[in-house]
Formats: structure tokens, C-alpha cells, sequence
């Protein structure tokens, strides 16, 4: 089976769309050595291909939207592949026939997130696009059973949705995820880009409130894209950065990252617009216990192996930080229960489902 795999999410820095993919095919090429992989991309990948996978750079002289429309499918037409899959969220041309398309749609945060969209008209432009990818697609993939509901409530699906979770896209050099005993540094982590629907200022507002009360000792590491989404924002982290408080890693590789993980009180995750979580379930996965909320896809992954918080209420938001930095039996008990929990999601599974899907 020959597989063409739309790469262009692989031209940037690894984004976790970018890791789960590479994840999932690393897997599928262990489960099904024969499978025929090429990686179609028009500028330079910044992440690593497995070996196994053929990366075929072509039409770097063409815009962006000019080698999706008309340069893809005359690849794909050329190359007489079984299967095309875009990994991140559509952008599916026309004249793809003679082929399945398979197309990862993570989420439909846009429609969830106060605020998101300027006007009604750049929503109305959303929903065309999202349908249009779509009704061009065979075989829609999505990655919770909460994005799976919002698709389906908020767009006309002629198939089935396939629910695929991601696995864990970290671990630790030596692979050994999980001890009993405690590496316990004194410091929180967050990982994720700076964005508002992430809770990031909330945290940070947080954190800063509670070291100013005396009622806190550990700092603050923050692991992911920098950006300062408003001037207030930024004056938190320089404030936070000058008492102390804080302290920016930026872009990790995720070996810094998976160490920072498996010393780490908790990961605090503050999320409440996730189409899955995939810093949760690599926290777990290393043993690091895991602050996060209820809202959206966050609950599936993480089971009841966490602490749950509302960013919106400082005082619980508090409650929570101060409970994993002063009690140890609850940071334990969340690693042993987040261990569990993480087993649940492997690329074994991951694999074996996406496999069946695209040869059905």
C-alpha cells in the first residue's frame, strides 16, 4: 500500500500535530513493514523522518496555497497512491480521485472559544472551509470522542467519524516512564505555547498572588513558543521573572522536556479549550502528577488521574497548586493513578486502528 502524507505541518518547529504524527507512522511502520510512506512537503522539514518514511520535496518555487491547489494532486495522480492523508485539520484540493482521502481533523475549536472569529462573516468562512475539506474527504480521523460530538453537531459528515487518541510523544532517554520513588524538583511546569484560551495568564496571575501571600515556595517553568499576546501579559512574566518566580525555557527538544517532566511537583495545565491534551498525557506517562480542568476533551485523557481545578476561581486555582506542592501522599497517589491512566493511550492501538480505517 503506497501512502502519501501532506508534510507541510513538518516544515515548522515540532508542533504536537507534527510529534503525533510522526508518532502514529513510526508505529504503523512496525505494524505493517510493507507500507509505502512518502512524505510530500514544498519547503525544508524541520522535523526528523524515520528512515522509512521517503521525504520528496518538490515545487518550492510555487506559493503555499498554489502547491496545495494544483501541485499535490498531480503528485498524487503521478505517483498512483492508494491513500493521501492530511494530518492537520484539511486543507483538502479538488481533483483527488482514484485515491483515498483520509483527513485528521483534531478539533473545531474555533466554534467553542468566545471570541475566536472577528465577525460573522470570518466565522461563515470557517464553516465553508471546514465543510468543503469535508466533502472532499473519505475517511475523517479525529483524536476525541468530545471532537468527534462537535464535528458532528456542527457540520454534515457523510461517514462515520474515526476516533484515533493520540500515544505519549515523550519519553524519557532511558524509557523509563514510571518510578515509585520521587526525583521531586521545586518547581511547577507548563507546557504548551502562550495563548489566552490556554489559561497562561490565569496561572501566572496565580502563581504570583500566592508567592506575594508567602504561601508558596516552588517556582514557576514555563516550556513552549513564546507569545506575548498583550502588553499585560508580558508584564506578568517580567514581573514574575524579576521576583523569581519564573523562569522561560522557550522551545525545548524533548529530552530537556522529559526531564523537566519527571522532577516536576506538577505539570499545570489550565486548559479549557482542548480537542485533547497532549501535555497531560505526557506528564503521566513520566510520572508527573497533573493540575488541569474539566472543560472539553481534557476529562478522556486524564481520567480521574488528576487534580481538577477552575482557572476561572483564583481561590481554586490556589487550592489546587498548594495541595501538590504540600502533600506528598497526593502527588504519589496522582502518579500511580496518571501511570495507569497514561497506559490507556499507546500508538500500538493508535496504529492498528488507523491501519484497519484506510484499508477498510
Amino acid at each position: 500500500m503506497k501512502v502519501f502524507l501532506d508534510a507541510t505541518v513538518m516544515q515548522q518547529p515540532a508542533t504536537g500535530v507534527a510529534k503525533a504524527t510522526l508518532g502514529l507512522y513510526n508505529q504503523c511502520l512496525k505494524n505493517m513493514p510493507q507500507l509505502q510512506v512518502s512524505a510530500l512537503h514544498r519547503q525544508p522539514l524541520q522535523c526528523e523522518l524515520p528512515p522509512s518514511i521517503e521525504s520528496v520535496q518538490c515545487g518550492s518555487y510555487l506559493s503555499s496555497s498554489a502547491w496545495k491547489k494544483f501541485y499535490l494532486p498531480v503528485c498524487v495522480a503521478l505517483r498512483e497512491v492508494d491513500v493521501v492523508h492530511f494530518p492537520w485539520n484539511g486543507g483538502v484540493p479538488k481533483g483527488l480521485s482514484n485515491t483515498k482521502v483520509v483527513t485528521t481533523l483534531h478539533d473545531v475549536l474555533p466554534l467553542v472559544i468566545p471570541g475566536c472569529f472577528k465577525s460573522e462573516r470570518d466565522e461563515d468562512a470557517y464553516r465553508k472551509r471546514v465543510q468543503r475539506d469535508i466533502d472532499r474527504t473519505d475517511l475523517i480521523i479525529t483524536i476525541s470522542e468530545y471532537s468527534k460530538n462537535e464535528i458532528t453537531r456542527n457540520f454534515t459528515v457523510k461517514n462515520d467519524l474515526v476516533v484515533i487518541p493520540h500515544g505519549p510523544t515523550v519519553c524519557s532517554a532511558n524509557d523509563e516512564r514510571y518510578s515509585e520513588k520521587e526525583h521531586r524538583g521545586n518547581y511547577f511546569i507548563y507546557v504548551g505555547g502562550y495563548d489566552m484560551r490556554k489559561g497562561i495568564d490565569k496561572l501566572v496571575n496565580t502563581f504570583i498572588a500566592l508567592h506575594r501571600d508567602g504561601r508558596l515556595s516552588s517556582k514557576l517553568v514555563l516550556c513552549g513558543s513564546r507569545n506575548y499576546y498583550s502588553a499585560e501579559f508580558k508584564r506578568l512574566i517580567d514581573k514574575g521573572i524579576h521576583q523569581g518566580i519564573i523562569e522561560e525555557k522557550g522551545y525545548i527538544s524533548d529530552q530537556e522536556l522529559a526531564k523537566l517532566l519527571t522532577s516536576a511537583t506538577a505539570l499545570i495545565y489550565p486548559s479549557k479549550y482542548e480537542g485533547f491534551g497532549l501535555p497531560p498525557l505526557e506528564a503521566m506517562t513520566l510520572g508527573c502528577p497533573v493540575i488541569t480542568t474539566k472543560f472539553t476533551a481534557v476529562p478522556e485523557v486524564c481520567g480521574d488521574a488528576a487534580f481538577y481545578i477552575n482557572p476561572d476561581d483564583e481561590k481554586d486555582f490556589s487550592r489546587g497548586i498548594l495541595a501538590l506542592q504540600n502533600d506528598r501522599e497526593l502527588r504519589l497517589t496522582l502518579r500511580a493513578k496518571g501511570y495507569i491512566q497514561a497506559n490507556r493511550f499507546t500508538w500500538e492501538a493508535a496504529a492498528k486502528r488507523f491501519l484497519q480505517s484506510i484499508v477498510d
